[in-house]
């Protein structure tokens, strides 16, 4: 398998909605769980890309497979400005491979410098998403019990938090 993993240019768009709605509609994994407009998800993140916001993605030819960026919080909540929170995805064929752990770590160093905190939550059904985030440094900061319900399914919803030393 040859895949690249590299920041986001504008020209990925399109096959990153692919891929981002594709696992959406797994609704196991992410928060979101329907597929979400392409022109709408475009705008999203192409405004992450302008802003040199860390942003990359997995590549097997053209195709994005996987992704990990970081958001900052609100410019209105100054006293947060130090914090960010971290998004990232696999499509299932790549799950496993150790891509995931390579985004999270081209992530998290140029994150460095930026934010102080990265934080993310992750459902206890996602146990390999869990193991991987620990491996990198992330800590556990709290549990909600029970805090996530779809499709007769529950589990708790993980805080956990990568503090730059």
């Amino acid at each position: 398998m040859s895949v690249l993993i590299r920041a986001t240019e504008l020209r990925d768009l399109p096959s990153l909605v692919e891929c981002l709605n594709s696992v959406f509609l797994e609704r196991r994994y992410l928060a979101i769980v329907e597929a979400i407009p392409a022109g709408e998800a475009m705008n999203h993140h192409a405004t992450h890309i302008v802003a040199m916001r860390p942003h990359f993605v997995a590549l097997d030819g053209e195709r994005v497979v996987g992704l990990c960026d970081v958001s900052p919080g609100s410019p209105r909540i100054a006293g947060q400005a130090h914090n960010a929170t971290l998004g990232m995805l696999l499509l299932p064929d790549y799950r496993g491979r150790g891509l995931g752990e390579q985004l999270l770590i081209k992530t998290l160093e140029a994150s460095r410098g930026k934010f102080e905190r990265i934080e993310l939550s992750v459902y206890s059904h996602n146990e390999r998403a869990h193991r991987l985030y620990q491996r990198v440094g992330f800590v556990e900061e709290g549990r909600r019990i029970g805090a996530w319900k779809l499709d007769g399914m529950t589990s708790d919803i993980i805080d956990m938090v990568y503090k730059f030393s």
